[in-house]
């Protein structure tokens, strides 16, 4: 790509080993109804196909640049892509997920007319049978829904947690970088960073983002990994971030994290990487935490009783879960 200067916005995409959704993902930013933009193709060390289809559309739109590096995972990708923007603007996107075609459009424009520095939209989950997840779109842009961050909630629908369906001002974010040592949660403390620095953000309320549910993704492997440890790790880190905020942010925060715990200490129990000396530690975090435990909306029933099963009865639910596992495999 051309050293450009007048770059709009920067959309930055890691790629890993996904060649069979990658000409989706570049083609949908390829017909965006808004043209001024760099698309920056960050390959992290892939061992299939990606990185020559990164290089196939490169050649054929100077807007695409390409970077390769060894494999660090996403947010070294994300970190790389950061250090090369240089739009006004910047937003992610992942290589197996897909975007409406007015996606930057709407939400460049949401910035703009709302002087927030921060956008994000609703997405939909689709799978791979599904072949136009943006077909029920309003023709216009709809009417903005701005959120003070006074009134912030970990549970809100609208929650920007997640930095994919999302634009910021690169000035927001020009010296945040994603933890590189967290494997889940990490786009959330990066953002809830970026928050911290704002009055509150814009909501463009139609789906524009579209996940593209994969079975292999680690946040729904059913099987426990160590690095799942680290969505825990996660929620201690925005919980020290936010615990002086006014509102609803720092007490929904605690309650997000005691919900950690016990997503992590379920999938633990009867795994290979099962560890009693961590599951007594994390049932101690969460009964230091109950009254946050109580607080859990009674809408997130499942959670809720994971959670209190795991404070009040930690063996009966290790129990449970693995029964629970037994029948869904048999």
């Amino acid at each position: 790509m051309a050293d450009r200067t007048d770059v709009k916005i920067s959309v930055i995409v890691p790629v890993y080993n996904v060649e069979k959704e990658l000409p989706r993902c570049i083609e949908s930013l390829l017909t965006q109804t808004h043209s001024n933009f760099e698309l920056l193709l960050i390959n992290d060390g892939s061992s299939d196909g990606s990185p020559e289809i990164m290089e196939r559309y490169a050649e054929k739109d100077p807007r695409i640049c390409t970077l390769h590096k060894k494999n660090g995972g996403v947010s070294s990708a994300r970190n790389r892509g950061l250090e090369q923007a240089k739009g006004e603007y910047v937003c992610f996107v992942d290589a197996d997920d897909a975007v409406a075609s007015c996606y930057l459009e709407w939400l460049c424009r949401a910035i703009q007319e709302s002087r927030l520095p921060l956008a994000i939209c609703k997405q939909v989950d689709f799978e791979e049978k599904e072949t136009d997840p943006f077909c029920d779109l309003p023709t216009e842009m709809p009417a903005l829904k701005t959120h003070k961050i006074e009134n912030y909630t970990f549970w809100d629908e609208n929650v920007c947690t997640r930095c994919v369906r999302g634009m910021m001002r690169a000035d927001l974010v020009r010296d945040i970088r994603y933890d590189e040592q967290i494997a889940i949660g990490e786009d959330a403390l990066f953002m809830v960073q970026a928050l911290l620095r704002t009055k509150g953000y814009v909501c463009v309320p139609c789906a524009l983002y579209a996940y593209y549910i994969r079975p292999d993704s680690a946040i729904h492997q059913s099987d426990f990994s160590p690095k799942q440890y680290s969505e825990i790790t996660t929620w201690e880190k925005i919980c020290a971030l936010v615990e002086r905020q006014p509102g609803s942010m720092s007490r929904t925060a605690e309650e997000r994290f005691v919900v950690a715990c016990a997503h992590v200490y379920y999938r633990m129990a009867g795994s290979d990487h099962a560890d009693p000396e961590l599951q007594a530690k994390i049932v101690r975090m969460a009964r230091e935490h109950w009254r946050a435990a109580l607080r859990v909306p009674s809408s997130k029933k499942r959670e809720k009783s994971k959670l209190w099963m795991l404070i009040c009865c930690p063996a009966a639910g290790r129990w449970m879960w693995k029964l629970g596992k037994k029948l869904k495999q048999g």
